[in-house]
């Protein structure tokens, strides 16, 4: 003790412990870099699944698509002699052969076509069991297509089954086929009577048939696509 006074000892303020942060913590991040830091494996995971879905969805739609058929060449005349289909290309007429000759048309018009010299292939069906079946179409014919894009033919009336249904495409490249990609998908346009049309192929009877019309005062329309 000095002058009446304890001396005291000095005391010293306890270390800090330094916390070392994860190099990867910045709290000035913005909320995107840290979502992007955090989620960027998600991102690619997610990208791959999809990428790879698209892929499977692609080879299904390939493996699955049944085209649909169209009279060939050789199938142009179809099996009954007595309602042989002809074609006047100058006039753009269908019809029958045999029989007593109708006067009462009606007009078969194919819209959607892209105008040029190539012809629309169209095709009649009268039953289930023959449809798009083209060596057993009822009528088979060619059509020229007009400036506008139709491609229109007149048939007799009476001489059409109760019900029916319609088939049609634009050879756009003359080859007498339906052209396809790589995946066996039409690439040249086609439809149905009752615009019909099928996910993978081509519609059933029931969809595509419409019945006789009872006077040849409106047209029946095919829209290709």
């Amino acid at each position: 003790m000095e002058n009446g006074f304890e001396s005291q000892a000095e005391t010293k303020p306890a270390p800090v412990e330094e916390v070392e942060m994860e190099p990867s913590w910045n709290a000035w991040q913005s909320l995107p870099e840290r979502w992007q830091q955090n989620h960027g494996s998600l991102l690619m995971v997610f990208a791959t699944l999809v990428f790879l879905t698209g892929i499977g969805i692609l080879t299904y739609r390939r493996n699955q698509f049944r085209p649909p058929a169209f009279p060939d060449a050789s199938s142009i005349v179809p099996p009954n002699d007595d309602q042989t289909a002809t074609l006047d290309l100058a006039s753009g007429e269908a019809s029958f052969q045999g029989g007593e000759e109708s006067t009462d048309r009606i007009m078969i018009r194919v819209i959607g076509a892209i105008p040029s010299d190539s012809l629309v292939w169209l095709a009649i069906y009268n039953a289930e069991a023959s449809f798009n079946d083209p060596e057993n179409a009822l009528v088979a014919a060619q059509v020229p297509v007009q400036p506008n894009g139709v491609a229109a033919c007149t048939i007799p009336i009476d001489q059409l089954p109760k019900r029916f249904a319609i088939a049609a495409f634009h050879d756009t490249n003359n080859d007498g086929a339906l052209t396809r990609n790589q995946f066996g998908i039409p690439a040249e346009r086609y439809g149905f009577s009752n615009d019909a049309r099928g996910k993978f192929g081509p519609p059933a009877f029931e969809e595509a048939v419409i019945d006789r019309p009872e006077n040849s005062e409106e047209p029946i329309e095919i829209q290709i696509y």
